[in-house]
């Protein structure tokens, strides 16, 4: 359906290269980031860092353990100073308690 200027929204088509499609997923795919100062998915409203978040953090840091621990605990500080009220224990779970240990 065109918008009201006349052009047509963009969407993720199928490209067509002669017999073969080429199937392009990852435009549809929308980040899941935090909002502050609740510290919310931007995508799924679910408490960050939802399942999505988390298994792209996973993907992303992937070989480097300690850089995805080293991330989160920034991002579990600044959730506290923005969240006083909330207890540090049940953020420290919700930020670092599903990362899998070291092997």
């Amino acid at each position: 359906m065109p918008s009201a200027s006349g052009a047509e929204p963009h969407r993720a088509r199928p490209i067509q290269t002669g017999r073969l499609v080429v199937r392009r997923p990852f435009e549809r795919f929308r980040a899941h980031t935090h909002t502050r100062p609740l510290f919310l998915c931007r995508e799924c409203g679910a408490p960050w860092p939802c399942q999505p978040a988390r298994l792209a953090l996973l993907v992303c840091y992937r070989g480097d353990p300690q850089g995805l621990r080293d991330f989160l605990s920034g991002r579990l500080m600044v959730a506290r100073a923005d969240q006083p009220r909330i207890d540090p224990a049940e953020l420290a779970v919700r930020f670092l308690g599903w990362i899998p240990p070291d092997p």
